[in-house]
């Protein structure tokens, strides 16, 4: 990964749909947006959610799940490792449980959801253990086909215990990003930032088993992230920009 200080510059690309074309997504079925209890409450020691995913199209579906962070409470326990302490969480979807912070399902056939027309999947379930930690974390998932996240429906699910207000927080110091691009990511790839005032960043990449696989911080206000195919094994990777007052980026990136 190399990065490169230069005028800031976001372009914005445009897609044209040819009319009367529409996405085949999933239905899901009765989702959770908002868990709210209390830590002294025994039975959040283990907060399990779930709903239907179902299938109204012509076609069968075959789906994976994507998750991703939007806000978590401090600590959290990620990358997951038994030894730490704080919140963590992992989520259930067709034959397997995963392992805590793994972001995204098994790509591989025998581990997506096959989904005949009409048909509804009843495996996904969302685990959340606070862990002693008060506080909103929001998490969002995504089931869609292998390496088409925008074909596939998505579900944001807040985590609220003991918090005053069950909301995501808005910071004034918001980092500004485009998407990586080109995608998927072949040769070399850019991800370009601002930080909009912040002295500075940290930037992480996790593989999709939540494994930390490069941290670099950030000092300049803006820039631009290149992203080498040659430097990462195929699969998909979140690349995330934070700074220390908790303003957050995440970007999905496929690497073929």
């Amino acid at each position: 990964m190399n990065r490169k200080n230069m005028p800031y510059i976001f372009a914005f690309l445009g897609i044209a749909l040819t009319a009367g074309v529409a996405f085949a997504q999933p239905t899901l079925v009765d989702p959770i947006e908002v868990f709210e209890g209390s830590l002294d409450d025994p039975d959040t020691e283990e907060i399990a959610l779930h709903w239907d995913v179902t299938n109204l199209t012509n076609d069968t579906m075959h789906l994976m799940v994507t998750r991703s962070i939007v806000q978590l409470v401090s600590p959290y326990n990620l990358p997951y490792d038994e030894d730490n302490s704080g919140a963590y969480d992992r989520f259930c979807w067709g034959p397997l449980c995963y392992p805590y912070g793994t972001n995204s399902s098994f790509t591989t056939d025998a581990y997506l959801v096959h989904l005949p027309p009409n048909e509804t999947d009843t495996t996904f379930i969302v685990d959340y253990y606070p862990a002693g930690v008060a506080g909103v974390t929001a998490l969002d998932y995504c089931f869609h086909p292998v390496d088409d996240i925008d074909a596939g429906t998505c579900q944001q699910v807040l985590f609220c215990l003991d918090a005053a207000n069950c909301a995501l927080n808005i910071d004034e110091t918001r980092i500004e990003s485009s998407p990586v691009f080109p995608q998927p990511v072949t040769g070399i790839s850019s991800f370009p930032y601002h930080l909009n005032g912040a002295s500075m960043a940290t930037l992480r990449i996790h593989n999709a088993s939540g494994q930390l696989m490069e941290q670099e911080t950030l000092s300049a206000q803006h820039g631009i992230v290149y992203l080498d195919a040659a430097e990462y094994a195929p699969g998909m990777y979140i690349l995330t920009v934070a700074t220390p007052d908790g303003a957050k980026v995440s970007e999905r990136f496929i690497v073929q």
